[in-house]
């Protein structure tokens, strides 16, 4: 007999709540822990379950095989708190797709409610979309599924062009792992004392107000311009121990009120630092790949969220598995698909023609399958339907692009033209058109 696998234990789980003589008021959810090993949640009392549907259940848990649990459906009583189970903020409605027939038919998907315990990704489900959470200044985050897209160095140039412009603007390295855009925007000698990293360790012990007059450093890149740029740097001047406070930067703090989550303490950090700065503006570079800091980032932060690629099957793969988790659970695809746009990162000098309409046809592949809704062929599109044709300009699918330019291969902003470094006219031709369709999405211009 071959073991039930991850994947296929959802799916029997999920068939299993479709039992047909179930009270309307006793559906079952699903708690997976962090092993995915799956129980029945039932928000009743056990006596009010019927017997008939509480040994269908234990059948199915044994037939879940490793990622079954005896005893595993649960009632009210079976918990020491149940309010806090049944009344758990990441329950998520969640399609379970159908699997393949033997005569090659797909049967339906099947909708749940899940509580997902895992030790990392949680935040991807985790939206602000309330009114309350819209920050006085729109966030742009700049986001690779993978690195060396010329993310950062995008990052940094619009930050120029909108200080130009005469714009407060406010960057926020969130790229802890990885950092370096102090380093492209800031001389060693003109960072803050403390980093970002500083602030998560201090604010566990209460001191985080005390170092933000030295968190935040002026770039020189703003010098001669009507606006600003203000740094935030995951690393502050003169750092040694770097990794210690790295380690510990991600914990959950304790308080009166229970422990509070990574996650709220950065949304923190921003709201403090933007209530400092009085920013127009405030660009986040993310941490690339399928991380906390970027699940953060991007469902938790942005008003913006610029997904930077190239055309290649990593990268598209990559955002397929992302893009798939989202679909999973349509509550939260909602509340984060507005927000996103992708990025033509490093767009060839040759044959641009061809590259620009190949790109274009995955990007819109890509959105159509997994983030824009599902409309028949023949039907009348709704008119709140969240769908676009492939020539939609504006569209989430349809890119926003950054030339490729040698001269940005070892590219440093600080460098004067007269000496070498990149100049105004290299500037608007790599990135203008990149720069005014931002400014368009954020701003209205």
């Amino acid at each position: 007999m071959n073991p039930i696998r991850f994947n296929e234990a959802l799916r029997l789980a999920a068939e299993a709540t479709r039992f047909d003589h179930l009270p309307a008021d006793c559906q079952p959810g699903l708690i997976r822990d962090i092993y995915g090993r799956i129980r029945f949640a039932i928000d009743a009392s056990s006596s009010d379950f019927p017997e008939e549907a509480y040994r269908h259940f234990q059948k199915t848990c044994i037939a879940l095989g490793a990622y079954g649990v005896r005893d595993g459906v649960m009632f009210r009583e079976n918990f020491s708190n149940p309010e806090t189970i049944f009344n758990h903020p990441d329950w998520h409605e969640t399609i379970v797709s159908g699997h393949e027939n033997e005569d090659g038919s797909f049967a339906e998907d099947i909708v749940v409610r899940l509580l997902d315990r895992q030790i990392t990704g949680q935040d991807w489900l985790h939206t602000t979309e309330n009114a309350d959470a819209i920050p006085a200044a729109p966030r742009i985050v700049f986001y690779g599924i993978k690195g060396g897209v010329g993310r950062s160095t995008a990052l940094g140039m619009l930050a120029y062009l909108l200080a130009q412009e005469g714009k407060r603007v406010l960057l926020l390295d969130f790229d802890l792992e990885s950092p370096g855009l102090s380093g492209l925007l800031l001389p060693p000698e003109r960072r803050a004392g403390f980093g970002l990293v500083d602030w998560f360790i201090e604010d566990a012990v209460g001191q985080s107000d005390s170092l933000l007059d030295d968190l935040v450093a002026d770039s020189p890149l703003a010098e001669n311009c009507p606006g600003s740029i203000r740094v935030a740097s995951a690393i502050g001047n003169g750092e040694t121990a770097y990794l210690a406070k790295l380690a510990r930067a991600y914990a959950d703090v304790p308080t009166p009120a229970g422990a509070e989550r990574f996650a709220h303490r950065m949304r923190r950090l921003v709201e403090t630092l933007e209530a400092k700065e009085l920013p127009e503006v405030v660009l986040i570079d993310s941490r690339a790949g399928l991380h906390d800091l970027a699940a953060i980032s991007i469902a938790g932060l942005s008003s913006v969220a610029l997904l930077f690629a190239t055309d290649s099957p990593q990268n598209w793969q990559g955002y397929q598995q992302l893009f798939a988790n989202w679909q999973c659970h349509p509550e939260v695809l909602r509340g984060v698909r507005e927000r996103l746009a992708i990025v033509h990162a490093l767009f060839p000098e040759s044959d641009q023609e061809g590259r620009a309409r190949h790109f274009l046809e995955n990007s819109w592949t890509l959105f159509r399958e997994t983030l824009y809704d599902n409309v028949e062929a023949g039907s009348e599109t709704p008119t709140d339907a969240f769908t676009f044709d492939l020539e939609s300009e504006g569209a989430p699918h349809f890119p926003l692009r950054v030339r490729w330019n040698a001269r940005f291969q070892e590219f440093d902003p600080l460098l004067s033209e007269a000496k070498g470094g990149v100049g105004q006219a290299d500037i608007d031709l790599a990135f203008g058109p990149f720069v005014r369709s931002v400014k368009s999405m954020v701003f209205g211009e």
